[in-house]
């Protein structure tokens, strides 16, 4: 995991984002651990052979090369993001881990820094930082070596959305507390960070928010986690 030292950052979007994304402003979040990478299928692995958890499945035939049997991933996929995992997966595997998924706010300061970058890297897009559209799968992580963010951290931008623990409400941000936000108190639907390999450049803006019922899981959808200091 890697450290992100307490202290303020730009969070947000007044120009290149949506409704959601506005007013751009300071926020201030205490010190926290995040993951450097995404959760791999060999680590949620070690989780659902320890505890019996069920295995990524879903019976559709698009999520058939992405569905695991006998409680192991794909072949060739051990490095790779798990996917087709729900909120409530994430969450479970967090809290196993001894961890627990960040907030919006957490996601944001660890893929952009303190001063407000369009994607983890800078203000302009380059492909050949990251895993976005064209990939034709998620990809292992930590591929791309210049698509760091300035805290350290890989797959920010691109490779798959990542499950954060707050409820999405459109408007939050216009009420939100500028000091440890940690999203509404309930909503119907939680938020989603960071693009994927099917998604385009603007969908994988460190400001982008997304937002799908924490039930919901598939094969562009992954996470990572948190810690407090």
């Amino acid at each position: 995991m890697i450290y992100v030292e307490a202290g303020e950052f730009i969070m947000g979007s007044d120009t290149d984002g949506n409704f959601d994304e506005q007013p751009q402003r300071k926020v201030y979040i205490d010190g926290y651990f995040i993951d450097k990478f995404l959760v791999t299928n060999e680590q949620y692995r070690e989780f659902i052979i320890a505890t019996g958890y069920p295995a990524p499945y879903i019976d559709r035939v698009w999520a058939k090369k992405y569905c695991w049997k006998d409680n192991c991933y794909p072949d060739g996929t051990r490095d790779h993001p798990v996917v087709l995992v729900t909120w409530h997966d994430a969450a479970a595997y967090a809290e196993w881990a001894g961890k627990r998924l960040p907030t919006e706010a957490e996601w944001e300061k660890a893929a952009r820094g303190t001063e407000g970058l369009t994607w983890p890297w800078g203000n302009e897009w380059s492909k050949g930082r990251s895993v976005s559209t064209g990939s034709g799968s998620p990809q292992p992580v930590g591929g791309y070596e210049e698509g760091r963010s300035p805290f350290g951290c890989y797959d920010m931008a691109g490779n798959v959305w990542e499950w954060v623990g707050d409820w999405y409400q459109e408007d939050y941000y216009r009420i939100a507390p500028s000091v440890n936000p940690k999203g509404p108190s309930e909503g119907a639907m939680r938020v989603l960070r960071g693009g994927s390999w099917i998604h385009d450049s603007a969908s994988s803006r460190c400001a982008r928010r997304y937002s799908r019922r924490p039930e919901y899981a598939d094969n562009y959808i992954g996470f990572r986690c948190a810690k407090n200091s």
